[in-house]
Parts: C-alpha cells; structure tokens; sequence
C-alpha cells in the first residue's frame, strides 16, 4: 500500500485500454455463465424466469443493434416461440393468488387452445428462418470459396517427420497437458502416434482425405477435416492441447485470427497451443514446396507471434530450430481473451 492508502499498479500490468475492455468483458460472460449453470442444475432457473430474461434482454439490448449476425437473433425467436398460458398466481393481496387460481383453472382450457396454436406458428416460422440462414451461410461460404481460396497445408519432409527436432519438446511441452490433444495438419497421423506411444491422449484432423485414408488400417484417430470447421464442432474448454504444424504458414491474416480464436476457446485453463511454422529463409528456399508460392500468406516471425498471443492471454515461449529453417512456439493459456458472442 502507498501512503495514500491507494493500492500500486504492478510493473507489469496491461497499458493497452482495449485489452483491458475484453478482458473484464470476458471474466463477466464467463461469470454469467457459470452462474446460469449452476442456478440450472440447482433449479433455482425456472424456464419461464430464463425467457423472460431474455426477452428484457432483446428489449433493452436489441440484438441487430449490436452487430449479431442471424443465428444470434433466431436464438432470441427461439427461446420466444413458446407461449405459456399458465399465468402466474402470486398476490400481494388477501386472497388474490385464491381468486387469480381460479380464473386461470376456469379459462386455461381456452387459453391453451390459443397459444397452442400461437406455438405451432411460431415454431414454423423459426425453423423457416433457420432453414434460410443455413441456406444464405452456405452461399456465403461458397462465394468466399471461390473468392479466396482456402490456405494450402504447407508439408516439407524434412521438418514433419518424427525424428524433427521439435517432435521432442512438443511431446515434453504436453505430458502434462490437462485434456486431449488435437494435431493438426495430422497427414497420416505421424505424431499422433508419437504422442499416444508416449502416453498423451492424442487425435488428428486434416482436410487431405488421401493422407487420412491411408491410415485407416493403423487404428490412429483421424478425421479428414479442416481444422477450423472440427474446432468450432468441439466444446469451448475440452481440450488440453492443439498442435498446429504446416497449417499457419500460409494463412492471410483473417484465416489466423479465426483460427487462433477458436483455439483460445476451446482449450481447457492451462491449456497449450503449439504452433510449428517456417522461417522466412525456409518458405522462401528452394526446398519449399510450390504451395508456398500459391499460398495467399506467409509465415510470422517469433516477435509476432508472441506479440499475438500475448494479446490473447497466452504465455508464450519460442523455440529456434538449429538449422534456422523452422521455430516452435509453445503458448499457454493463463488469462483468455475470449471473442464476444
């Protein structure tokens, strides 16, 4: 304490206003949450509490206003579409909640019958507009295919392969990861094999389904997937670790930021990120391959990444290879910055 009673500022806290803002937004969400959680578990939610919440919610804070896509706002119809014609009976007054339980026993017949069929409405409209979401996201996903295509899997045999010197640090970096570990670009599953024989929960995904097939017969987890589309099917927080190797390098800067988001929310408290990536000697050599020169991106340098990351709550540590041709960047999650939703 200083002698004004007030307390110091530690030398190292943030200076960087924005981050400060997500950061409290995020510690409050993840408060709500859990505590919506547990009042669930307890019973002390009732569902007509949690809609009316909402609807107060999407009174005072309309979603459109707040640059919410669709799926935002069909969640508030959604929770809306049901109409409950049991009425509430509670009375502040002698003999109200008596009077008030017997006009709702003698007109409930009625009642339900309308806001039965007020419901079923509801209900259809919704799934219509659902059905018209999933319908203009995939057209915009079509036409942002077309537009940019996505990031090649940048492979190079002499940096993935098992006996590569970041094999053996990644598999020290997650012997105490606390949940699954997730590599990808898994290609035929390499060193999934060589995290599971080293006792590590591990799985793979690769959108290459010619490299997935080929080790169907060897029993390794594998799922032919983008990265990005399996991460977003995962529950925030199940996993302990994710290895992202020839995947980064040659990413456009949106592509990354997606990425990186989606991995801060779903790895677990303590959770590590380990990103393996080309130096620009490497990506611009003659050993790269030609995705290189077809690639919309190119690799960052350590500095940035730890710039990066830092910003999203990760501690980070790098690794420089000894040929100077790769690094290996090791982050774990302390203080997540999590993306509004």
């Amino acid at each position: 304490m200083t002698t004004s009673g007030k307390k110091k500022a530690p030398a190292s806290a943030s200076v960087d206003p924005a981050a400060d803002g997500q950061r409290y937004l995020a510690e409050v969400m993840a408060e709500i949450d859990e505590e919506v959680r547990r009042r669930r578990a307890s019973g002390d939610l009732p569902a007509r509490v949690e809609r009316e919440l909402d609807e107060l919610f999407l009174e005072f804070s309309p979603v459109a206003g707040r640059g919410s896509g669709l799926s935002e706002a069909l969640r508030m119809v959604d929770a809306a579409a049901f109409i409950d014609p049991v009425v509430p009976v509670d009375s502040a007054k002698s003999g109200g909640a008596a009077v008030k339980r017997t006009l709702r026993s003698l007109s409930l017949w009625y009642v339900g019958y309308v806001t039965h069929q007020v419901s079923q409405f509801a209900s259809a409209v919704s799934r219509s507009m659902h059905l018209l979401d999933e319908q203009v996201s995939t057209l915009r996903t079509q036409l942002d295919a077309q537009r940019v295509p996505p990031a090649e899997v940048i492979d190079v045999e002499w940096a993935h392969a098992p006996d590569a010197w970041w094999v053996k640090e990644t598999v020290e970096s997650l012997s105490g990861a606390p949940g699954r570990a997730l590599h990808a670009a898994a290609g035929d599953g390499w060193l999934v094999r060589v995290l599971t024989e080293h006792g590590i929960d591990a799985y793979g995904v690769d959108p290459r389904g010619d490299r997935v097939r080929r080790a169907d017969l060897e029993l390794t987890d594998l799922r032919d997937e983008e990265v990005l589309v399996h991460l977003r099917s995962v529950e925030p927080a199940a996993l302990g670790a994710i290895v992202l190797s020839g995947v980064v390098d040659g990413m456009t800067h949106g592509e990354r930021q997606q990425l990186l988001e989606a991995a801060a929310d779903r790895l677990s408290p303590e959770g590590l990120l380990v990103v393996h990536s080309l130096s620009a000697a490497a990506w611009a050599g003659a050993e790269a391959p030609p995705e290189a020169d077809l690639s919309t991106g190119h690799p960052l340098r350590p500095r940035t990444w730890e710039h990066l990351l830092g910003r999203m709550g990760f501690a980070v540590r790098v690794a420089e290879g000894p040929a100077g041709g790769d690094y290996l960047v090791v982050a774990q999650l302390r203080d997540p910055v999590r993306p509004a939703r």
